[in-house]
């Protein structure tokens, strides 16, 4: 009899808890890199946004480590009350294509809310290569086979794997110098101690207007806004080759619909803002939103295009 009423109450206690309106409680969205890094900052003009908009205070949790594993993680193991969203990116998509022993199934343990934003790649080279086109890349590294460099962000990271890709597609050898972050990578293509690197379109062509590097060819399916001079892999003869990184939005599954309907309103008034879409400019992404049922078909997609790489490429996660 006792057994009998405490179950009653604590579903009566569960019952009324569903019931409440959302949100009930400040937010805390996690982020799976460190502070000042392009998921931080749009994850800070997202939070600003909803903090208004919700009503309820939206906080910044870092937790960076494991290629976002880490976060992930985390968030698998959330209550499912929509409380802790997860900014994510392209990396959810690259760690379930490697097939990896992960901690928690990449689309079974999530409910999907709203992608963020949409951004393309760019090759680019220092100009003291004279290299000034794709093709004329792709000429050089037939030319010297096995000389010419690129610098990577190791081989868990789309541009790795993007880069493998296009090098089967080409028919060309290059030599992979791995380093630890776009900033690093970056600094060596633009002192000419690597060839070639694939980088965010919006910073590739800030340097390549300086002067300081060539912009050879954008990895969307069409021309970059930011950039309508450069042309596409397509547009240069490969018409396979389309990559395009993103961010996203995730909760644990089991989430109320009703709280991913909100989120989802809220989080789509706020990429529709000009000051939030400047934000994102800043962190070299375009605004891309959309619904629960959108972003869940795109990552599925990524997932089977990153797999498709890896099976190409042979190319292993990181520490294997």
């Amino acid at each position: 009899m006792i057994r009998s009423l405490i179950a009653f109450l604590l579903a009566l206690l569960s019952g009324l808890a569903l019931a409440q309106p959302f949100p009930s409680k400040p937010l805390r969205i996690l982020v799976p890199f460190p502070p000042g890094g392009g998921t931080d900052v749009a994850a800070r003009a997202l939070g600003d946004y909803m903090t208004r908009d919700l009503g309820q205070p939206v906080v910044i949790d870092n937790r960076p480590g494991g290629n976002s594993v880490i976060a992930t993680d985390a968030l698998a193991r959330s209550a499912p009350d929509g409380h802790t969203p997860l900014l994510t990116t392209d990396f959810h998509s690259i760690n379930a294509a490697f097939g990896a022993s992960l901690p928690y199934d990449s689309l079974k343990d999530f409910a999907f809310v709203s992608r963020v934003s949409t951004s393309p790649l760019m090759l680019v080279t220092y100009p003291a290569s004279g290299i000034k086109t794709l093709g004329e890349a792709v000429a050089a590294a037939r030319a010297n086979p096995g000389k010419l460099s690129f610098a990577s962000l190791g081989t868990s990271s789309p541009h790795y794997l993007g880069f493998e890709w296009f090098k089967r597609m080409a028919n060309i050898e290059m030599i992979d110098v791995p380093y630890k972050g776009g900033g690093p990578a970056l600094a060596a293509v633009l002192g000419g101690q690597v060839t070639l690197s694939l980088i965010v379109a919006s910073n590739g062509i800030r340097q390549a207007q300086a002067g300081k590097l060539v912009a050879l060819a954008v990895t969307g399916p069409t021309r970059a806004s930011v950039a309508p001079g450069v042309p596409t892999f397509v547009e240069s003869g490969y018409p396979e080759f389309v990559m395009l990184n993103w961010y996203g939005i995730l909760v644990p599954a089991g989430t109320p619909r009703a709280a991913l309907q909100r989120l989802n309103g809220s989080i789509v008034a706020a990429l529709k803002t000009s000051e939030v879409q400047a934000r994102l400019v800043t962190a070299g992404v375009d605004a891309a939103p959309g619904t629960p049922e959108e972003l869940e078909a795109w990552v599925r997609k990524d997932i089977a295009r990153y797999r498709h790489m890896i099976e190409l490429t042979g190319a292993k996660p990181e520490g294997r």
